[in-house]
């Protein structure tokens, strides 16, 4: 099995992405299941490499006034 590499979506993300979106996305990303944690603030979780801010972006729930 390839080596897995631990990716850290940090705070300023984490507040605006539901973990549920983050996992459906990897899966679509990597072709199967991803377990997500979050650990002091932050979401962690290993993959085959470092996802982009560009491929989570769009996860972002943020409330317009």
């Amino acid at each position: 099995m390839a080596q897995l590499i631990e990716n850290i979506i940090n705070q300023d993300l984490v507040g605006y992405i539901r973990k549920e979106k983050l996992e459906a996305r990897l899966r679509s990303i990597f072709r199967y299941d991803i377990r997500v944690r979050h650990v002091n603030e932050r979401f962690v979780f290993d993959a085959p490499r470092i996802i982009t801010r560009d491929e989570i972006d769009d996860l972002r729930e943020i409330d317009r006034v």
